[in-house]
């Protein structure tokens, strides 16, 4: 159960992040959201304004390393789209740009983990489980500012699969 709590703190943190990444890094927005953020978290928590302030802390701290990890990702998987174009990708170039994405998603997630350890130390079990339900809120509250009746993105038709991907179907 533990684990499940973890993960799923680890993911909304992940969703955070790439919520207020999805605004450009806007100094403002991250501003305005620290802001908001230090006023809520104590109550929120039931923690003293000290605790808050360390959490954001390490939340900025990990921040910044989380953010170039992902840029560096994206950056892979953007250069992965560009080498798929070729109607005979080098095995070598998409190897290469394949491990770098997964070598980049493990370091996030190590990155996201030290945060964790680290901020799970300032607060108790209760205060911990009440923290996970403030970043589900947060997260929620980022993406509705983000695109209120935002459409949702178009699907490809169901059995079909971009161009130069092949679709595997099984045995019936």
């Amino acid at each position: 159960m533990a684990k499940k709590v973890l993960l799923g703190i680890l993911g909304l943190s992940l969703a955070l992040a790439a919520a207020a990444w999805a605004f450009n890094g806007s100094d403002a927005f991250q501003t305005q959201l620290q802001g908001i953020k230090r006023q809520q978290l104590g109550p929120a928590l039931g923690v003293d304004q000290r605790t808050v302030d360390q959490l954001l802390l390490i939340e900025q701290r990990y921040g910044v390393q989380k953010q170039q990890l992902t840029r560096e990702a994206m950056e892979a998987n953007r250069q992965l789209q560009q080498v798929m174009q070729n109607p005979q990708p080098r095995e070598e170039d998409v190897r290469v740009l394949m491990d770098t994405m997964e070598r980049k998603k493990k370091e996030i997630e190590a990155v996201r983990q030290r945060q964790w350890e680290e901020q799970k130390a300032l607060l108790t079990p209760v205060q911990q489980a009440r923290y996970f339900f403030y970043l589900q809120h947060v997260t929620r509250e980022a993406r509705s500012v983000r695109s209120p009746a935002a459409p949702a993105a178009p699907r490809a038709p169901v059995g079909k699969a971009p161009e130069g991907v092949p679709v595997l179907r099984p045995n019936r």
